[in-house]
C-alpha cells in the first residue's frame, strides 16, 4: 500500500470553528471612535443556526484517511445461533469452501462487518449535518446522518444499511436498521432484522515519541432471527495523513455466476422467525 513515504500526501483542511450560516449576523466593531455598528436584530432562526454550528465546533473533527489496525475483536468468539441459523451454518460448513467466500466476488461485507478489518485505507467526510465514510477496499459507501439535522427517510435495505446519530459528549452514537440480509455463515451472517449500535470516537496515543490519533469503533449487533444473545465487536483504525485513496474495481455478477456453476443456494436467513413469531 502506498503511503507517504512516496511524497504524496493528502491532508483535507480544518473544518472552521463557526462556519456562516444563512441569516448569521455578525456584529462588528465600528472603526474610527464610533463604538461598535450595530446591525439588524438577530432572529430566532439565525439564533439557531449559530447555537447549531458553536455546539457541531465543540464535537470532534472525524475528517482524514485511516488505516485498520488488525482485525475486529468479537464477543462471545463461538456465536450464540438460534436452532434456525444452527441449522443454517450447518448446511454452509457441510456444503460450502473456503473458496466461495463471497469476498472473492465482489460482494460488500456491508454493516457491521466492514469496519474495520480490511487491509484497505477508509477516509472519512464529516460535516456537521452527516459523515460519510468511503473504503477503498469494494469501493463500499455509507452515509450516517445526524438525527437532529433533519436527515431523509430510509428508502431501501442496503449493505450499509440506514444510519442515525447523535453526539454523546466526545462520542458519535449511531444506530443502523434497514440493513440488507447477509446469510454467508463464512462469516458473521446477518438478516433483515439486524440492528447495529455504535460508538465512536477518537482517542490520542504517544507511540515512539509521536502523538498519533485513532478512530475506535465499538460495536453491539442484535439480531434475534440468527442469535440469541447480542454480539459486541470493536474495532480500531489509525489516522494516516500521508495515505490516500486508490481505484478498486468489482462486480458481484462474478458471485452470482459462480454460485450457478457450482450448484450452491445460499440459506434464506430472512426465512427464521423474526422477534415478532418468536413472542408467539
Amino acid at each position: 500500500m502506498t503511503t507517504g513515504e512516496s511524497g504524496r500526501s493528502r491532508r483535507l483542511p480544518e473544518r472552521s470553528a463557526l462556519p456562516l450560516w444563512p441569516g448569521l449576523v455578525l456584529v462588528l466593531a465600528g472603526c474610527g471612535g464610533e463604538g461598535p455598528a450595530t446591525g439588524p436584530e438577530v432572529g430566532p432562526e439565525a439564533a439557531a443556526a449559530a447555537a447549531v454550528a458553536e455546539a457541531a465546533a465543540s464535537h470532534p473533527d472525524l475528517n482524514g484517511i485511516y488505516f485498520p489496525v488488525g482485525r475486529a475483536r468479537r464477543t462471545p468468539q463461538a456465536l450464540p445461533y438460534t436452532p434456525g441459523a444452527r441449522a443454517m451454518a450447518e448446511y454452509w460448513e457441510a456444503n460450502f469452501m473456503t473458496g466461495d467466500e463471497p469476498g472473492r466476488f465482489c460482494i460488500w461485507p456491508g454493516m457491521p462487518r466492514a469496519p474495520w478489518g480490511a487491509p484497505f485505507p477508509v477516509e472519512i467526510f464529516h460535516r456537521d449535518y452527516d459523515v460519510t465514510i468511503y473504503w477503498e477496499g469494494y469501493g463500499m459507501f455509507r452515509k450516517i446522518y445526524m438525527a437532529d439535522r433533519d436527515p431523509p427517510p430510509p428508502v431501501l435495505d442496503t449493505a450499509m444499511g440506514y444510519s442515525l446519530a447523535h453526539w454523546e459528549g466526545d462520542t458519535l452514537v449511531v444506530e443502523t436498521t434497514h440493513l440488507k440480509a447477509y446469510p454467508y455463515f463464512s462469516g458473521l451472517a446477518t438478516s433483515s432484522n439486524a440492528r447495529v449500535l455504535e460508538r465512536i470516537r477518537l482517542e490520542e496515543r504517544e507511540i515512539d515519541g509521536e502523538t498519533v490519533e485513532f478512530l475506535v469503533n465499538d460495536i453491539t449487533l442484535t439480531d434475534p432471527s440468527l442469535y440469541t444473545e447480542p454480539i459486541l465487536l470493536h474495532a480500531e483504525a489509525r489516522r494516516d495523513p500521508g495515505l490516500f485513496m486508490l481505484e478498486y474495481t468489482c462486480t458481484n455478477t462474478l458471485w452470482e455466476e459462480y454460485l450457478a456453476g457450482r450448484g450452491l443456494t445460499l440459506p434464506d436467513v430472512d426465512a427464521l422467525p423474526g422477534p415478532a413469531e418468536q413472542g408467539r
